[in-house]
């Protein structure tokens, strides 16, 4: 237990459509704008805006849920229901949520990088303290540990089941051509660097040739020159996804990137159907207004919560529960060193006391803060071993 006034209320995918969720987040001057309004208020407070989560982390007693109703979910123009939380569970929540344990794919590590910006941003524009940054800073330290146990992918089968998919959809497309397949990888991410690594090992080379793009040219090249795939520039998306014999969709966007009428421009005149899978979270293709010349796979179709790996679950939350122990422990030190300043500085004013009092002339403060430090610590450690 450490009753810290740590609070925390938000909206994520877990309680609410993920689309309305998507439409919560707030670029950085928006997110910079709010945390000027709290400065002002002079309250510690971190904001995290995702595709998947917009949450705002404080310490202190006050209630800033009705703020965070107006100045944030007011936005969405949907429904949504709050998360609460104080004190254990908040802090609780803010490590869970920093593991990945808490994201649409279990594990994903991309939620490390958002939450130490999102702090980052917050002690840039000075609404953070000291015990604040504390609970942050040892949630991104407990989320290597805890990804440990989890494993280092977002989730380390589902390179493998792309690939199983499409091995699947050319296998059914007949093998006659001697021309390697053109898959285009889109995005740059964690999940894309899952599919990339998995795609680009030997026994599938002679079979596939890889592409990668991206909105950032640079991480697409990063990506590609670590993987030895081929880089194609943004502005030259569409040409890609119309000529690549399959397409992966991998990138974090509140909205979808292919709507039904960019879909029908891209296959219009193709000579076979696209093979499209879809690894966004919220979706990067609406499925809704596909044209018919489109096979569009799903990430829900093609890896199910049902088959998560529940062991890997036992260890991620036993990893999680040692991480909360080991920080109680540490505020609980740290309460008891700021006790022992206190009582010491109390029992060095009596011992001054008694000393004035004395008639004895070899009394003096230095001798006097030592008796105190010395009686203080015995009485601590007398305590402490009675207690355990």
């Amino acid at each position: 237990m450490f009753l810290l006034p740590v609070q925390m209320v938000g909206c994520s995918h877990e309680t609410s459509a993920a689309d309305v969720v998507g439409r919560l987040r707030m670029p950085a001057i928006m997110v910079d704008a709010c945390l000027a309004q709290l400065r002002a208020q002079g309250v510690p407070a971190v904001l995290l805006s995702t595709c998947h989560r917009t949450e705002l982390y404080w310490w202190g007693e006050d209630d800033l849920s009705p703020w965070f109703e107006a100045q944030v979910v007011s936005r969405g123009g949907g429904a949504v229901e709050l998360e609460r939380r104080e004190a254990d569970l908040a802090v609780r929540h803010l490590f869970s949520v920093t593991a990945g344990m808490r994201s649409a794919r279990f594990g994903e590590p991309e939620i490390m990088r958002q939450v130490r910006t999102a702090w980052m941003a917050a002690q840039l524009a000075g609404t953070t303290s000291t015990l604040l940054d504390t609970v942050f800073r040892r949630a991104l330290e407990a989320a290597r540990h805890i990804r440990v146990a989890i494993g280092s992918d977002a989730d380390p089968s589902l390179g493998a089941r792309v690939r199983d998919a499409l091995q699947a959809r050319f296998a059914d497309a007949g093998s006659a051509t001697s021309q390697p397949r053109e898959v285009l990888i889109v995005g740059a991410g964690d999940a894309a660097r899952g599919v990339v690594e998995t795609l680009v090992q030997p026994a599938l080379r002679a079979g596939m040739r890889v592409a990668i793009t991206s909105r950032s040219d640079t991480s697409a090249a990063r990506l590609a020159a670590t993987a030895g795939a081929i880089v194609v520039p943004w502005a030259d998306r569409d040409e890609a996804i119309r000529s690549a014999d399959a397409v992966v969709f991998a990138v974090q966007a509140s909205t979808p990137l292919i709507d039904g009428s960019l879909a029908q421009t891209l296959v219009d005149g193709c000579a076979s159907r696209a093979f499209w899978i879809d690894l966004g979270v919220p979706a990067n293709v609406d499925a809704t207004a596909l044209p018919a010349q489109v096979d569009c796979v799903g990430i829900d179709l093609l890896a199910p919560q049902s088959r998560r790996d529940l062991a890997r679950d036992r260890r991620a939350n036993g990893a999680l529960q040692r991480e909360l122990a080991r920080f109680a422990g540490d505020m609980q030190r740290r309460r008891i060193g700021a006790r022992i300043t206190v009582l010491e500085a109390r029992a060095a004013t009596v011992a001054r006391a008694a000393l004035a009092a004395s008639t004895s002339p070899s009394g003096s403060d230095d001798s006097a803060d030592a008796v105190a430090r010395q009686v203080t610590r015995l009485l601590l450690r007398e305590i402490a071993e009675l207690s355990a």
